[in-house]
């Protein structure tokens, strides 16, 4: 679900910190199945994006939480 959200929200641009971004929204959604923009902030702090690309990524790992 993760991967399939990032796709429709065409998150990725260079690529360099999407595995990370993606591994780290997969452990979020493990842990919790629904997160506030809050929790998603929190754990997704310290992936840096060169491209920016924080609000697709916040509305990706929403996305993926519904399919979860």
């Amino acid at each position: 679900p993760v991967q399939k959200a990032w796709i429709e929200h065409d998150v990725a641009q260079c690529g360099y910190c999407q595995s990370g971004q993606i591994m780290n929204a997969v452990s979020l959604l493990e842990r919790n199945a629904d997160p506030s923009d809050e929790d998603i902030a929190q754990a997704m702090n310290g992936n840096i994006c060169r491209c920016g690309t924080y609000t697709r990524i916040k509305a990706a790992i929403k996305t993926a939480a519904k399919e979860v």
